[in-house]
């Protein structure tokens, strides 16, 4: 009996499992949320939170502190430096000079405890590529050996040194020249990045609108020729028609529901391509609205050349090639031969064993200058190479940047050339879907009248089809070509004025 009421308590759990389990496979997945999109929608879209969108900030912020940090050389800098204890214990060499004035050296027993603290206020000079420093010490040595005063403080209350290069060759002066070149560009690339993402957002928007309008035409193919299907197999019946064309219509018919079935698949995978670019989830239905309204404007070959020379970042690039050409060989030039540097500081000192006498005057002079002199005697003619290495790779700067910039000219007259004509190729092609259409309808007719054959019926389905992929496809090709005209010159010939950006809303995202 006892086994019994086990029995039977397992076997109501384990139904109430089984019902729960049940009950919530059958729970309905959450609904979709559909959203319809324009090609400006998209677009919008697309530059604000795609991930390309996002990466072009991030790259435009990382040449921004770039650019900054190259500013902050040309600002003094105060330094704090420090070494709060040092300990030594060793055999050392220590020089002296007796009263006599002899010099004498002796070996001593070194056992201490050194501190230092050091402030010093640095100035790079952009003139000359040297360096400027006025700085503060302070050093404390204390003596473990218990021989003499136990504790030593020296001090340096005031220090002034300069480091000057004598090669030729200023760093800073090239910075000058280049880094506010590469921070232009920098800008002028985002603008044209921005452009670039339009490109591809026409790109995603048509591919799904090609799509939709396939779905669309499968399924009005697939009515239609189950329709007429139907009306072939009655025909077929009564002996009107022979079994070739039933079978004729019947292959359509098949045919149609096989491409139904592929368009509702294809359409799935450009939905998800678009949801992936946009940064939406898969919970996100986008269902677009084609515009066939075209903004009517041209645009003169002149005018965008003029904006391109001045304004794309690919030549901007092209000037800073050369720069950064023209810089590696002035440096490798200022290393032939002999190379010089001078180093020059003045100052006070005092030593001391109580720390605020070592404040209190007087104060000993402290001078110092230095010449370096680099003479190479046999370097296997190295630094003659390198220059010649990089004078050569200049020549090549200088003919790339003029064969670029022929390319990029005709690659602009190109562009200009295409969207100028593409109007009339949108025209053209919506001028046959409007035929194509109207001959299908036609031959629709004619055939439910046994006027034309199968064959011919589906010529003109087929006919109908292309004409309007091709409609959609001459569209996509002339927002392409808007886009890929305004990345080139960054301007916007449409409401004449010049693409820009609040670069300080980026920087402080």
């Amino acid at each position: 009996m006892i086994l019994m009421k086990h029995v039977f308590r397992i076997f109501t759990v384990f139904l109430f499992l089984t019902e729960n389990l049940t009950a919530q496979d059958s729970l309905p997945l959450p609904a979709k949320t559909k959203y319809v999109f324009t090609l400006d929608d998209v677009i919008q879209l697309a530059k604000e939170q795609s991930n390309q969108a996002i990466m072009a900030r991030h790259n435009f912020r990382a040449s921004y502190y770039s650019f900054r940090s190259y500013k902050a050389q040309f600002l003094p800098k105060l330094t704090l430096t420090t070494q709060p204890t040092s300990y030594t214990h060793s055999i050392q060499t220590v020089s002296s000079t007796d009263n006599q004035g002899n010099y004498q050296t002796r070996e001593t027993n070194v056992n201490t405890f050194t501190s230092r603290a050091g402030l010093s206020l640095s100035q790079n000079i952009g003139l000359t590529g040297g360096s400027v420093s006025l700085g503060s010490n302070i050093r404390r040595v204390q003596n473990l050996n218990n021989t003499g005063s136990n504790t030593q403080y020296t001090t340096f209350p005031i220090t002034f040194s300069l480091d000057q290069p004598l090669n030729g060759y200023n760093s800073l002066k090239w910075d000058k020249k280049i880094e506010p070149v590469r921070f232009e560009q920098a800008k002028q690339s985002y603008i044209a990045q921005m452009e670039l993402i339009s490109s591809r957002a026409v790109d995603y928007f048509f591919g799904l609108a090609r799509q939709q309008v396939a779905l669309k035409m499968a399924e009005t193919n697939y009515e239609n020729n189950k329709k007429l299907y139907e009306i072939s197999l009655g025909r077929y019946n009564i002996g009107t028609i022979a079994e070739d064309a039933l079978l004729k219509m019947e292959l359509s018919y098949m045919t149609s529901e096989s491409d139904l079935n592929q368009a509702k698949i294809d359409l799935e995978d450009q939905q998800s391509r678009l949801r992936s670019f946009l940064g939406f989830k898969d919970n996100v239905d986008i269902e677009l609205t084609v515009n066939s309204e075209l903004p009517k404007f041209k645009i003169q070959y002149k005018q965008a050349l003029d904006y391109a020379l001045t304004r794309s970042p690919e030549i901007i690039r092209y000037n800073l090639d050369l720069l950064i050409a023209e810089r590696n060989a002035a440096q490798a030039k200022s290393q032939k031969g002999i190379t010089m540097s001078v180093e020059g500081s003045y100052g006070l000192n005092k030593t001391s064993s109580h720390f605020k006498d070592a404040y209190s005057s007087p104060f000993i002079d402290q001078e110092g200058i230095s010449i370096g002199i680099n003479i190479p005697i046999l370097d296997w003619n190295q630094a003659n190479d390198r220059y010649r290495n990089f004078r050569s790779l200049l020549e090549v700067a200088e003919t790339q940047k003029s064969q670029n910039e022929i390319d990029f000219q005709q690659n602009v007259y190109l562009q200009v050339a295409r969207f100028n004509l593409q109007e009339n190729q949108v025209r053209i092609a919506a001028k046959a879907d409007t035929i194509a259409q109207k001959a299908y309808d036609v031959s629709m007719e004619r055939y439910l009248i046994g006027k034309v054959s199968v064959t011919d019926l589906n010529i003109a389905s087929s006919d109908k089809d292309a004409s309007k992929t091709r409609y959609i496809m001459q569209l996509q090709n002339y927002w392409n070509y808007f886009y890929e005209v305004r990345r080139l010159t960054l301007f916007d010939f449409q409401n004449n004025k010049l693409l820009d950006v609040n670069f300080d809303n980026i920087i402080g995202e």
